[in-house]
């Protein structure tokens, strides 16, 4: 299971290295715009993403690990009460791009700490409780993510920007 977590979590790191070199080629009012995507604009969307990896896989997740992540609470205090980015990092692309080439190193280092990935684990949100596997939910969550850059990856394609920065391939 770490080998296949390890594989998602380096292919989304090299997604989203991708998909920031995408945005640095597009129009600032662009990306914030609303689309109609379900977060609104693409940059609602990364953003979406970004908290979630932060919020469940770092936060979450990181009971899983044998101690704690160093380097963390700081990338904690990035995300607000309402699980949205700090303004001046969702404002400026290249602190966001910063913060999310942080996350997703933080994210395979946390998977590389961990050595039981069978225990069953519970994930509660309001109204809704999960029990699987530790590596069922890192899975889930790194999927996730792929996910919403296919979303991202639409609306660039119906606003015709050109990208190519979610295939599996490399």
């Amino acid at each position: 299971m770490k080998k296949t977590l390890l594989l998602q979590a380096q292919y989304n790191q090299l997604a989203n290295t991708n998909m920031f070199a995408t945005f640095k080629k597009c129009p600032k009012e662009v990306l914030y715009k609303d689309c109609g995507l379900y977060y609104g604009s693409v940059m609602q969307t990364a953003e979406h993403i970004l908290c979630g990896d932060i919020g469940i896989v770092l936060g979450a997740f990181g009971a899983f690990a044998p101690k704690k992540l160093e380097g963390v609470e700081e990338i904690f205090a990035s995300v607000t009460s309402k699980q949205r980015l700090q303004s001046a990092i969702y404002e400026d692309i290249s602190a966001f791009e910063a913060l999310r080439s942080k996350v997703d190193s933080k994210i395979i280092a946390l998977i590389e700490s961990i050595e039981d990935f069978e225990s069953i684990a519970t994930l509660s949100f309001p109204g809704v409780e999960f029990k699987k596997s530790r590596g069922f939910f890192i899975l889930a969550l790194l999927n996730h993510a792929t996910h919403h850059r296919g979303q991202i990856a639409a609306a660039l394609d119906i606003l015709k920007i050109e990208n190519d920065f979610n295939g599996m391939l490399g």
